[in-house]
């Protein structure tokens, strides 16, 4: 089994990178019959592809002693290295290390289902306050690499224009106040590291991937480990919470057919269904958010002096949330139903094959009336298909967001 084919290295988060190349996505061979059904309104994957799934599923389950196997020796690793430097303020907990350092099947069949990719099969959580020392930090980089880890190498666009790929390490620090003169004492190699924002709920991290040294130095094609750096117990705590409560919900939306990056017209079911989905984002980043991470930031750091944030929905906001979500529900059959009348244009259908990266690859650009006659009639075939299958996903999310509010809903 090759292992690359089922976690393929991926190009760091950065608007100063081009994210569009992978340097070693791979899909399984067996599943090149799909190729047909491959073209969507949203630019994704068909959902309904159970052989597509099925093959997945095989694939990690021929991989899953293998994967068990990486993740014990990278944990001893770990546990090791935090040991050798806790008076550095680094720990390993084992508990929580222990609830999933190999990620499970049905997640990653969802990953690798919705982005052809999983890049976190292996992974594991270090606690570590100090996330501004970069001279501690290297210390960590130094005692792993005394136990034969170092930060995977991925290959890169630097920028959208660019026509060559650039090696660079596979390591993203989301922190505020760190400078790219700061990673100077990193090296060469690691001093391209991305420096990122954290996110807009205030989640701040430090996010890399190890491959072990090989005595022949290849560190390509091999099973990335991943690694995040949290600020302690509290924080890893608000993120279980965040994930179960508001991501789940995200990741839903993250499914539907419809594309949620496209600018629609004005009042337009698509422009309804993407501004319900924003909101619904907002609220759920503001109210659960953002309280969860600034408390847990606050405690595991020993802050003293700031209130505890109220991490609450209150009953006005959850009604406008079963509301919005409710929204999406009932413009679903206006945005197919303008799909359909979009498919009679031969422009539209145009626009779509030239989007495909089928369409960009292939060497004859020339488009036939033939093929476009083809791909209307496989749209229309399959719209149905994807109106329930989005129905479905809306009714997912909707089941989530009610336990999100009978969580955090205000009493």
């Amino acid at each position: 089994m090759n292992i690359q084919l089922l976690t393929p290295k991926i190009i760091p988060l950065s608007q100063k990178r081009d994210k569009s190349h992978y340097s070693s996505t791979v899909m399984p061979s067996n599943l090149s019959g799909l190729k047909a059904d491959t073209v969507s309104f949203s630019g994704k994957m068909p959902k309904s592809q159970s052989v597509f799934e099925e093959a997945i599923e095989q694939c990690y389950i021929s991989s899953e002693l293998h994967f068990a196997n990486v993740a014990k020796k990278f944990h001893i690793t770990l546990k090791n290295v935090c040991e050798k430097l806790k008076d550095l303020g680094f720990s390993y907990d084992e508990l929580y290390n222990q609830k999933h350092p190999v990620k499970s099947l049905e997640s990653f069949v969802d990953k690798y289902s919705r982005q052809g990719y999983v890049q976190d099969t292996v992974r594991g959580t270090v606690y570590w306050p100090e996330q501004h020392n970069i001279e501690v930090f290297k210390k960590f980089l130094d005692a792993m690499k005394e136990e034969g880890y170092e930060i995977a190498p991925i290959k890169v666009k630097l920028s959208p224009d660019s026509s060559t790929l650039t090696k660079v390490p596979d390591l993203e620090i989301r922190q505020n106040g760190v400078a790219p003169e700061d990673l100077e004492i990193l090296g060469e190699f690691l001093k391209m590291a991305e420096i990122s924002k954290p996110r807009s709920s205030s989640y701040a991290d430090y996010q890399m991937r190890f491959v072990p040294i090989s005595s022949g130095g290849k560190t390509f094609n091999k099973l990335p480990l991943e690694l995040i750096m949290l600020y302690g117990p509290h924080y890893a705590k608000a993120k279980e919470l965040e994930s179960k409560y508001v991501f789940n919900i995200t990741r839903a939306f993250d499914k539907l057919h419809v594309k949620l990056n496209k600018k629609y017209s004005e009042k337009s079911p698509g422009r309804r269904i993407v501004n319900n989905i924003d909101v619904i984002k907002t609220r759920l980043r503001e109210d659960v958010s953002r309280p969860l991470f600034t408390n847990a930031y606050n405690a595991d750091l020993k802050v003293r002096g700031e209130a505890k944030l109220p991490v609450v929905i209150s009953k006005a906001h959850s009604a406008m949330l079963d509301g919005y979500m409710s929204g999406i529900r009932q413009k679903l059959p206006l945005y197919y139903k303008e799909r359909r009348k979009e498919l009679k244009t031969d422009e539209a259908i145009i626009e779509i094959i030239k989007n495909s990266s089928e369409y960009k690859q292939r060497t004859d650009k020339n488009i036939s009336p033939e093929e476009i006659k083809r791909l209307r009639q496989h749209l229309l075939d399959i719209l149905p298909r994807y109106e329930a299958e989005d129905v479905g996903v809306v009714a997912t999310a909707q089941a989530l967001l009610k336990e999100t509010i009978k969580k955090f809903g205000e009493k």
